[in-house]
């Protein structure tokens, strides 16, 4: 069972992946170009947190089901779970901000924003657990 939620967990981090590139390139034409928010704006700025909360949700069964809590180096264990939720807490405000926002220049800006914070936030989680930034 932790072998298949291992593998969907890591699978599914392309998809997350696709989904913000494609979002903060969008969001930065939008507002460079002065466009006007459209259908696939709305779309693409809701995908974003959804497929987040589908890679938490994964990734958190995951940590319990190996019980990653134990292992020897907290501050390694903790760091990368700690680090995803916050980038879902700004992936979350950042949509339910621009939501609230009615210019499309401001929901452009808001979104993009929001979600190169979240994206930087995902950068740094992973380049963590996977050694890439160095020690603790």
């Amino acid at each position: 069972m932790t072998t298949f939620l291992f593998h969907a967990h890591s699978g599914w981090r392309y998809v997350v992946i696709v989904v913000a590139i494609a979002v903060i390139v969008k969001f930065l034409f939008g507002l460079l170009g002065n466009s006007k928010w459209g259908q696939w704006d709305q779309r693409l700025g809701v995908a974003m947190p959804i497929t987040l909360d589908i890679q938490l949700l994964l990734g958190l069964v995951l940590w319990i089901a190996r019980q990653q809590w134990l292992i020897q180096a907290p501050a390694r264990t903790w760091e990368h779970p700690v680090m995803m939720i916050l980038a879902v807490a700004v992936a979350h405000v950042t949509w339910s901000r621009v939501k609230k926002t009615t210019q499309s220049s401001a929901k452009f800006r808001t979104g993009l924003i929001g979600y190169v914070g979240a994206g930087l936030l995902l950068t740094v989680g992973i380049m963590r657990i996977t050694g890439m930034m160095g020690p603790i």
